[in-house]
């Protein structure tokens, strides 16, 4: 045999170890494997009037939930349900300290511009100012959008302040504010609203990242990510974590306080794919809405009618003040087949209260048996 002829033969061998190598990636990823079960930490009902998603949520000082609703996901480029992008996009508030109280939805407007499909969101607090961070998917343009928490928490009211741009927001998934006008913005891609993205997806193309934006200027703070997606800041302020789904885990960098420049901390396994993260604002727990089987989410992505599997997972820190995730352990703390919860996103939790949100379903609450500051083995 010529040594052209084993050549050849050698790299169409290659070329398909190659493809299967990817196959079987895909597979586990998408978990064509695995199967859902229902396990509720307590009673859970819906939470009216929210009925096309709740994808992100933050949590006042006061208890005061602030929910997105109504992502239009074909920003990603993904094949979707016409219903989906008809939704409108809203902004809900839920009272945790009134849980059997519907969520109210809040009114607002962005100048004379209706176009609004929020996605991640982000707080902060100051003395006595609230300001609410929106990441906001408009079809000219990737822009975070400002808000004035005002009123009480009875009737909460919110004012628009100002609508933040620049070129680095290229696919923005989520925002974390460090200040009432900086913030931290993942990029969960480049390209937005075309088809092209499915092809950056399939390949893998590391064309995210993570950038930082001063109040006047933003910068790469993190380069060449893949589908980053949810962050969350530790109660110190020392450690940003970023859900990273396509590898079922969640990535933690060290945060420099004077220049917010990012350095590679630790990557943690949880295995399943987290969406966003809420730092338990007692314990320092991470706690994330998950997609539990990867291929349910995009067969409901096609058709709204399909259910996909919820999850939720609390992640507790077992480590030093250092190395806060050296040690961890995970637990499943709510898992639904899609039955009340379909394509669970978010999570935000007070005492024994749970509060979940979906992609583009509904919002759910639940009456936890045990208490969310308590080191608990069991929910």
């Amino acid at each position: 045999m010529s040594y052209r002829k084993v050549l050849l033969k050698s790299i169409a061998i290659l070329a398909v170890l190659f493809v299967i190598r990817y196959l079987a990636k895909q597979v586990l990823l998408l978990g064509f494997h695995k199967t859902a079960f229902t396990h509720w930490p307590g009673p859970c009902r819906s939470v009216s009037p929210v009925e096309h998603g709740a994808e992100d949520m933050v949590l006042t000082k006061n208890g005061l939930a602030i929910i997105t609703s109504g992502i239009d996901v074909a920003y990603r480029g993904d094949v979707t349900d016409p219903r989906i992008s008809a939704a409108p996009g809203k902004l809900f508030a839920f009272n945790f300290n009134k849980p059997e109280q519907n969520a109210t939805e809040l009114e607002f407007a962005i100048g004379t511009d209706s176009e609004f499909s929020p996605h991640g969101i982000s707080i902060w607090e100051e003395g006595s100012e609230t300001r609410i961070f929106v990441v906001n998917h408009r079809q000219d343009a990737e822009t975070i959008e400002i808000f004035k928490l005002i009123g009480d928490i009875a009737k909460p009211k919110i004012e628009h302040i100002k609508s933040v741009q620049d070129p680095l927001f290229t696919s923005v998934n989520d925002v974390l504010a460090t200040g009432p006008s900086s913030f931290y913005a993942t990029n969960d891609g480049y390209l937005r609203f075309t088809a092209w993205r499915g092809l950056e997806r399939l390949l893998s193309r590391p064309w995210g990242s993570v950038v930082h934006y001063d109040g006047s200027e933003a910068k790469v703070v993190v380069g060449s990510t893949f589908e980053y997606n949810g962050m969350g800041l530790s109660l110190d302020g020392q450690f940003v974590y970023i859900a990273r789904p396509f590898t079922s885990s969640i990535m933690i960098y060290e945060r420099s306080s004077e220049t917010n420049d990012l350095a590679f901390h630790q990557e943690i396994a949880i295995g399943a794919l987290p969406d966003n993260i809420f730092v338990h604002p007692v314990t320092g727990d991470l706690w994330s809405g998950c997609t539990a089987i990867g291929y349910r989410l995009l067969a409901a992505f096609e058709n709204i009618d399909n259910w996909a599997p919820s999850l939720v997972l609390r992640v507790r820190p077992l480590g030093t003040k250092d190395r806060p995730f050296e040690q961890f352990k995970v637990y499943d703390v709510f898992s639904d087949d899609g039955h009340i919860m379909s394509s669970s996103s978010s999570a935000a939790v007070v005492g024994n209260g749970l509060l979940i949100g979906s992609v583009m379903q509904k919002l759910v609450y639940c009456d936890m048996k045990v208490d969310s500051t308590l080191s608990r083995d069991t929910y």
